[in-house]
């Protein structure tokens, strides 16, 4: 074990932080009971005070993991379709990581795993999602007009008095 590997500690004793020593079964102790597990977890989410943002951050990576492994793109691909209909959206994947591969290697030889992660950092995707947010204005407009034109307005209801 290096020292990154080691738990993080209080102080420079190397003692671990209080919080999670409930989680070291080092010296062959049995796992929590899930009741246990639960006290634990409502008393650290009680004392944390960003408690709900890292629920919500670990509870999504959870749902994303889980859809992932259990159905691959197709999985992904509803769970975009899903979120556009409860958003309100109209989502499309503007890169993927197989096109940056390619560019890559073709142009370079070069294959780097991390391409994707190091890519939402480069200012030409920040210059992309601008020139797509100035789009998206001009097309709402554009799509709202071929609506109008191409549909028939519903017929306002009148009432009859009854």
């Amino acid at each position: 074990m290096n020292e990154q590997d080691e738990p993080s500690s209080n102080d420079d004793t190397g003692k671990p932080d209080d919080m999670f020593e409930f989680l070291d079964f080092s010296d062959d102790e049995s796992a929590p009971t899930s009741q246990e597990l639960a006290l634990w977890l409502s008393e650290f989410m009680g004392k944390e005070k960003h408690a709900r943002q890292m629920y919500q951050r670990n509870f999504l990576s959870l749902v994303v993991d889980r859809a992932w492994s259990e159905f691959g793109v197709e999985g992904m691909c509803e769970l975009m379709v899903a979120i556009d209909k409860r958003a309100g959206w109209i989502s499309d994947i503007i890169i993927e990581d197989a096109d940056i591969h390619d560019q890559m290697f073709n142009n370079y030889g070069v294959y780097d795993d991390d391409a994707i992660y190091k890519a939402r950092m480069c200012e030409q995707t920040t210059e992309l999602n601008k020139k797509i947010f100035r789009l998206r204005r001009k097309y709402a407009k554009l799509i709202a007009e071929e609506i109008i034109t191409k549909t028939k307005p519903a017929k306002p209801k009148t009432s009859t008095g009854d």
